[in-house]
C-alpha cells in the first residue's frame, strides 16, 4: 500500500495496514533533525520518519515581502518578527480603519497572479506515491485580526460590521482564487484541500456562535467549496478549543480536523473519538504543550500508543503533533514519537 493509497483509504474510513503519519515543524527543527538523523535533505528526513504526506508550496513572485523600514512582511504587507517561521505582527497596517473605502484603498492587497503555479504543479507531480496537500492557507480571520489588531477588529465586528466584512471579503477572495488556480493547474496531483485559520483559545471558543455564523462560516465555506468542487477531501487546521465548532464543520463538508490541541478545553481525544468516529477524521494530537517538551522519551512512546488505541475502533486518524514542533522540544523526544508511531500504527497487531 502506497502512502497515497493509505491516506485516502484512512480518510474515507476504509481498512488500512496502519494509521498514517505526518510531520510539521518550524525550519530550525527540520535543520536540527537532518543533523540528528544524518540525512541530506528534508525529503530524506520525511522518509526516515515514515511520513505519508507531502505539502509542496508555490513560490511567491509578487511584491517584495519587506516594508519601507526594511522589516519582513507577509503577503498582506503586515510587518512581522519573532521566533519561529511565522512570528507575530509588530504593526497593523489597517489600524484605525473605519470605512469600506479605506479598505478598498489599501495598497498591499495581493492578487492571485503573485505565485508561480507552473513550478507548483511540477512539484506536486513529483509525489505520486504520497498524499499531497494543496490549496491556499485560508487564514482570513487571523489575517484580518493582524491587519487591524485583534481588539480593534472585534470592535469593528460590533460597531462597523460592513467594514469587517469588507476586510474578510478581500482576504478570502484572494485565497479562494489562489486555491482555484492551484487545483486547476496541479489537478489530479493534489489529494487534499488543506486550509487553516484559528477559532479557539486554550480555554474555549474565540467568539460567540452568532459571530461565528456571520463572520466566519460564510468565508470558510468558500474555502471548503473550492476543494469540494475539485473532488478533494477537505482538511482544516484550527488550534485551540474548537470542539464547539465541530458540528458546523461537519455540516459544511469537512473531512479532516487538524490538529487536536489536547490540552485545550473539550479537546480530549478519548471524548472526541466516540462522538465523531466514522464521521470526522482527526489529524494530530501528540502533545506539544506538555508531553513532548517536558516528558521523557518513554512518556512520548506511551502517548503515541494510547492515541492509536483510542482511535483504533474508529479509523480515520493520523499520528502527528498537536501543533508545529518547536525548538523547545528535545530531539530525542521527536525521534521517540516517530519511532513509536511507526511501531504502534500497524492495525493488524
Amino acid at each position: 500500500m502506497t502512502s497515497k493509497e493509505r491516506v485516502l483509504r484512512n480518510y474515507t474510513f476504509q481498512s488500512v495496514d496502519r494509521f498514517t503519519i505526518d510531520f510539521c515543524a518550524e525550519s530550525k527543527v527540520y535543520a536540527a533533525l537532518r543533523e540528528y538523523f544524518d540525512v541530506p535533505d528534508d525529503l530524506a528526513l520525511m522518509e526516515r520518519l515514515h511520513v505519508d504526506f507531502r505539502y509542496p508550496k508555490p513560490e511567491w513572485i509578487g511584491f517584495p515581502l519587506v516594508d519601507e523600514q526594511g522589516r519582513p512582511t507577509d503577503y498582506f504587507g503586515i510587518p512581522r518578527a519573532g521566533a519561529g517561521d511565522f512570528g507575530y505582527a509588530v504593526a497593523h497596517p489597517l489600524a484605525g480603519v473605519s470605512t469600506v473605502a479605506e479598505v478598498e484603498a489599501y495598497p498591499k492587497w495581493p492578487s492571485a497572479d503573485m505565485w508561480d503555479y507552473r513550478r507548483y504543479a511540477e512539484d506536486c507531480a513529483r509525489f505520486e506515491e504520497y498524499a499531497v496537500l494543496g490549496g491556499a492557507w485560508g487564514w482570513f480571520f487571523e489575517a484580518a485580526c493582524e491587519l487591524v489588531g485583534m481588539e480593534q477588529f472585534f470592535l469593528l465586528i460590533h460597531d462597523k460590521p460592513e467594514v469587517a466584512h469588507a476586510i474578510l471579503g478581500k482576504i478570502t477572495a484572494w485565497m479562494e482564487r489562489t486555491s482555484e488556480i492551484m487545483f486547476e493547474t496541479a489537478g489530479r496531483h493534489i489529494d487534499i484541500c488543506f486550509t487553516g485559520d484559528d477559532y479557539g483559545f486554550q480555554c474555549g471558543p474565540m467568539m460567540s456562535p452568532r459571530m461565528f455564523r456571520e463572520f466566519v462560516r460564510p468565508y470558510l465555506q468558500r474555502m471548503y467549496n473550492v476543494g469540494r468542487r475539485h473532488g478533494k477531501l477537505v482538511m482544516h487546521h484550527s488550534c485551540g478549543s474548537v470542539a464547539k465548532w465541530i458540528p458546523s464543520f461537519l455540516e459544511m463538508g469537512l473531512n479532516i480536523l487538524e490538529p487536536i490541541q489536547v490540552r485545550a478545553a473539550q479537546m480530549n481525544p478519548r471524548e472526541l473519538a466516540p462522538l465523531y468516529g466514522g464521521k470526522l477524521c482527526f489529524h494530530g494530537s501528540i502533545d506539544t504543550q506538555g508531553t513532548l517538551p517536558f516528558g521523557t522519551p518513554e512518556d512520548v512512546r506511551n502517548e503515541v500508543r494510547e492515541r492509536v488505541e483510542t482511535f483504533r475502533p474508529y479509523g480515520g486518524f493520523t499520528i502527528a503533533p498537536s501543533q508545529h514542533l518547536m525548538t523547545d522540544i528535545p530531539l530525542e523526544n521527536i525521534a521517540a514519537m516517530y519511532d513509536a508511531a511507526y511501531e504502534y500504527a500497524w492495525l493488524n497487531n
